[in-house]
């Protein structure tokens, strides 16, 4: 314990010093405000990566997890639907899309008030809502039951999953915000291969209803851990919200046996304007926002069209002729072809770790353009049907490369826009990604069935709209402070990793 206090004695000493140097440097972001005041990345810099955040990412992954879960599970169960309603071609689209559809509405809706009222209030409303209409999918009476809840668990899904990006970089100095975004989105797309394997091992074994009560159990798990946790102290900053700042702030620093700086005064943001959408699209943002929002929704049309694809593909074959008549019969997915859904889907976990890698060391611009380029030729490879398995690996290379795409649009996202307008931002580009996912939905599965290669034109037509937008990018955010103001984002205030081994 002495060791401890020592060594948090010695940090507060140096990070005394880095403010006191910290006037003419990049901390310090505009001459009006109070020298004697510490900026909470300067804190941050002090308090390292450690238990605190551990346990904050811990929570926010699972929430991810139970997300994706959901999201994705329909497309899995919609055989047995069919043959507990008899379901026809219309209604068994409007059950798959409107979950998407939802789950876009959802980040519009709920990102300005994230913004507004906290990120962790935003977490909890939504997972209280995730677990209780998943629950309620599983006894539906009827499939006008299921298809509200179903639209419900979209809506808390779309409050969430931007949110918990944006809670993962607040709580961490900026230099470590590469970790958190790609461990949320690695265990985002593990809950995709999760609904598979637990489809592979469950499904047909217990039925659809009682595989939806199992798969709602995470999300009664993150009620739990949310209640544990506390709000972004970045969020509070940016609110104004001082004393409650520094109450967040002792929590993570006891956490991480880092000894807490008393005699320094935390410098607040007051009466900031919070969670306007049309802050997104001033001068400073318009061409960042509509150019992150193509690319997003050209990527998400083509990560979900492939998840609306392959169960039917694996089905009725991905050699398909024209004027195929949709099987509307009750057999149900076989177990080989939910391994190879799980096998497919695997492919964006590798992915986000690339995407990290290539993101941290070569910036995010021209790496983002490289991807978006071997995504529109991989999608026209998808019209030269060999055989299904070839076509099956070049729909795992056009799902990997669209995923580690994603990865370097969510670090632009999270790091262009301040805290005041970070979540609205994430929810407006998350917006039209997943519209794209709805529209996929609906247009994959009925191109599938006029001509399987009208199917693959979609996502050849949206491969070519992420790679023309990725063209005309030309931002680049690596090594650039998060900022809580829009008047601290400059777009070309770069990081000066100001005495970071004396620090450590």
């Amino acid at each position: 314990m002495e060791g401890d206090k020592d060594q948090g004695s010695s940090l507060v000493a140096k990070g005394s010093d880095l403010v006191a140097k910290g006037s003419d440097n990049v901390f310090n972001y505009g001459a009006t405000e109070d020298p004697d005041e510490t900026p909470l990345e300067t804190y941050y810099d002090l308090l390292g990566l450690g238990r605190a955040q551990y346990i904050v990412w811990a929570v926010l992954l699972l929430t991810c997890l139970s997300d994706m879960s959901e999201l994705t599970l329909v497309t899995i169960i919609i055989q047995h639907l069919r043959c507990e309603w008899k379901l026809d071609l219309i209604f068994e689209t409007a059950i798959t899309s409107s979950v998407f559809l939802a789950y876009a509405l959802g980040g519009v809706l709920f990102g300005s008030v994230s913004d507004r009222y906290g990120r962790r209030f935003i977490l909890l409303l939504a997972i209280t809502g995730l677990f209780i209409f998943g629950v309620l999918s599983a006894v539906a009476v009827n499939k006008w039951m299921f298809l509200v809840a179903r639209i419900a668990v979209g809506l808390c899904i779309g409050a969430n999953f931007p949110t918990t990006l944006v809670f993962t970089v607040e709580v961490v100095a900026s230099k470590y915000r590469e970790y958190g975004i790609s461990a949320i989105l690695i265990m985002a797309n593990v809950g995709m291969v999760f609904v598979g394997v637990a489809a592979y091992l469950l499904l047909n074994k217990v039925g659809w209803r009682w595989f939806l009560v199992i798969m709602a159990l995470p999300a009664l798990l993150c009620m739990i851990g949310l209640y544990l946790i506390p709000e972004s102290p970045r969020y509070l900053v940016a609110s104004g919200e001082r004393e409650r700042a520094v109450d967040t702030l002792r929590w993570y620093f006891k956490w991480n046996k880092v000894e807490f700086p008393e005699e320094w005064k935390l410098r607040i943001h007051d009466n900031l304007s919070r969670g306007n959408l049309k802050d997104i699209l001033v001068p400073k943002y318009r061409k960042e926002t509509i150019l992150l929002s193509l690319m997003y929704f050209g990527n998400i049309y083509i990560i979900f069209g492939i998840v609306v694809f392959l169960p039917i593909a694996l089905t009725e074959g991905f050699c398909g002729t024209t004027g195929k008549k949709p099987r509307l019969d009750c057999a149900k997915p076989s177990q080989a072809n939910l391994l190879t859904y799980s096998i497919i889907s695997s492919a964006s976990i590798f992915a986000v770790i690339l995407g990290l890698i290539v993101g941290k060391y070569c910036g995010r611009k021209i790496p983002l353009r490289i991807f978006s380029f071997c995504l529109f030729l991989l999608t026209c490879c998808l019209y030269v049907c060999i055989t299904e398995q070839v076509t099956q690996g070049v729909f795992f290379l056009t799902k990997f490369t669209s995923s580690a795409a994603n990865v370097l649009i969510w670090f632009l996202i999270l790091e262009i826009y301040p805290t005041v307008i970070r979540n609205t931002a994430t929810g407006f580009v998350n917006f039209w990604g997943k519209f794209g996912g709805a529209l996929s939905a609906v247009l994959v599965y009925f191109l599938y069935y006029v001509n399987p290669f009208l199917a693959v034109t979609s996502f050849v037509l949206n491969g070519l709209l992420s790679f023309i937008a990725s063209m005309l990018f030309d931002r680049e955010t690596k090594d650039l402070l998060l900022t809580d103001t829009i008047e601290e984002s400059s777009g070309d205030q770069e990081e000066e990793v100001v005495e970071e081994e004396e620090v450590r």
